[in-house]
């Protein structure tokens, strides 16, 4: 795993702290916030899949509205 893909993991896993108690999230909002926290050019498939995965142990629903 790179240490781009490492960054973004924590990320996720931080935005999605934050999100605690939330049914739903935006994907769209999410990406925006991952992408300014990472400083990332591009999150590829896999990442969103990991993002999705990530909600989906906590709980939260994320809304596909990309």
């Amino acid at each position: 795993m790179s240490d781009q893909d490492i960054l973004i993991r924590n990320a996720i896993g931080q935005l999605l702290s934050e999100k605690t108690g939330a049914a739903v999230i935006s994907m769209k909002e999410s990406i925006a916030e991952l992408l300014s926290r990472t400083s990332a050019a591009l999150m590829d498939d896999s990442l969103l899949d990991l993002l999705l995965e990530m909600a989906e142990v906590r709980g939260i629903m994320v809304a596909l509205d990309v």
